[in-house]
């Protein structure tokens, strides 16, 4: 295995550093850009502004370039809904920022926004997960799994 397989391993996304023209900004939070722009900020909530970038994919041309600016957590979920709309990975540049991220649990199958820390409680099932460097472009999630194998489920050892 590579050095640089170790230090940032194929399951874990990366992100583009490239700095190309867009037609379509949609950000989590507002930001000073000459583009056309969707910010988080200016709707009720992240199911409004899903609608507003489907209703805006919806009229694009063939050749839109789209960035998505935020936390996984934001910008995932944006990323299948233009994949969905028709557009390829080359269509879209992921900006990412720290922040949020979401887990899948693989005991209750059930997604949930985490932090940065390498593990948590599972907020369906109550397991302890811990965070696992692999990543799921489809869910746009991380693997969580039971931290402790002795304790599944975390009932208490008698």
């Amino acid at each position: 295995m590579s050095h640089s397989a170790t230090t940032h391993p194929f399951s874990v996304p990366r992100y583009d550093q490239r700095s190309e023209p867009v037609d379509l900004l949609v950000t989590q939070y507002p930001d000073a850009s000459p583009v056309k722009q969707l910010s988080l900020a200016d709707f009720a909530d992240t199911q409004a502004l899903h609608c507003a970038v489907l209703a805006r994919l919806e009229l694009a041309r063939c050749g839109l370039r789209l960035e998505l600016r935020g936390d996984e957590a934001f910008i995932w979920p944006l990323q299948a809904l233009a994949r969905a709309a028709g557009l390829d990975d080359e269509e879209i540049i992921l900006s990412h920022v720290p922040g949020n991220r979401q887990v899948f649990c693989v005991h209750c199958a059930r997604c949930q926004p985490a932090g940065s820390s390498a593990s948590l409680t599972c907020a369906h099932c109550g397991v302890q997960l811990e965070v696992r460097r692999h990543f799921s472009q489809r869910l746009g999630a991380y693997l969580g799994v039971c931290a402790d194998a002795e304790q599944p489920y975390g009932e208490v050892r008698p």
